[in-house]
């Protein structure tokens, strides 16, 4: 094995219908990944002509539909999983059992390359930095390696993103990322023509990660990042797009503060609200000052825009 920081895998198995608000109390902990094991995957993965599953992923698909997250291993990993049991304890009425397991980073981060392949949304392509793929006139391409880091383009709240995204920057966009992750939404915004771009995220790992794909795609001028929590760190302009692909509570945290750093008529274009949550966004986005312009969804997942009055 090479060395590197050592993560600890939890795998759960749970109903499907509970997967999503499991799979967020895991991101509210601060989870550095969640993986579904989705035990229908052959019906759900559509296969180009010359794509097949090979004999070698047989014994690696699940036989009941579970989760699996990862936490780095230091001295709070005991205290997350009591809370962690808890919550969940309290979703499915019975303690939850866990199967726990130490994997590598290095280990981890390779995992990703079997399953992220060229995505498509709209005109923009996430092209892996070690997949081929020869673009088309007018395509937008971005070339990323997420590591251990979130955002690939295959996650419906990314791809709600990058959906909503071409609507609202051109050449004025003055953008804020937050939760950057592997900087793919910064990365769309500055291919899309933004004039400036800040981006942040509370993980350092997601800030190296993000700024050597910000560099994968020359675009390391146009992007600048910082690690910070949300919106505590004074940010070195106002705005006038604030894009966020987060979970429902950060989302929730976050609102109040964005008048401080967003223009009046400026837009918030988010996503990562579970649909059972967006009338509590909804609620809170006119509290604070804002008019919902547009909302889509996506397997039970909202990307909504809104708009500072």
């Amino acid at each position: 094995m090479s060395s590197g920081s050592f993560w600890s895998e939890i795998r759960i198995e749970v109903p499907v219908e509970y997967g999503e608000i499991i799979a967020e109390i895991f991101q509210d902990e601060g989870a550095g990944g969640v993986v579904y094991d989705d035990p229908l995957i052959r019906q759900k993965v559509v296969l180009q002509d010359d794509e097949y599953f090979g004999k070698e992923l047989d014994g690696t698909i699940p036989e009941q539909f579970g989760l699996r997250v990862y936490y780095p291993v230091d001295d709070r990993l005991g205290e997350r999983l009591e809370r962690l049991k808890d919550k969940i304890g309290q979703i499915l009425g019975h303690p939850p059992v866990f199967e726990l397991k130490q994997v590598q980073e290095e280990d981890w981060a390779e995992a990703w390359k079997s399953y992220f392949k060229p995505e498509h949304i709209g005109r923009i392509v996430i092209k892996p930095s070690w997949e081929e793929y020869t673009a088309v006139p007018g395509e937008l391409v971005i070339e990323l390696d997420p590591g251990m880091a979130f955002g690939t383009g295959t996650h419906p709240t990314t791809r709600l993103c990058l959906t909503l995204l071409p609507e609202v920057v051109n050449g004025e966009t003055i953008l804020l990322d937050l939760g950057t992750g592997s900087g793919i939404l910064a990365l769309a915004a500055a291919k899309l023509g933004a004039s400036r771009i800040v981006a942040t995220d509370i993980d350092p790992l997601a800030v190296r990660v993000a700024k050597e794909n910000f560099v994968r795609n020359q675009a390391q001028e146009q992007i600048q990042v910082y690690e910070s929590d949300l919106l505590e760190r004074p940010l070195p302009v106002k705005f006038n797009l604030v894009v966020a692909n987060i979970i429902t509570n950060a989302i929730l945290q976050v609102i109040p503060s964005l008048s401080k750093v967003l223009e009046p008529g400026g837009l918030f274009l988010a996503s990562g609200i579970i649909e059972e949550r967006f009338s509590e966004v909804s609620s809170a986005l006119e509290q604070n000052g804002f008019r919902l312009s547009k909302y889509i969804t996506e397997d039970g997942w909202v990307g909504l825009i809104a708009i500072l009055k």
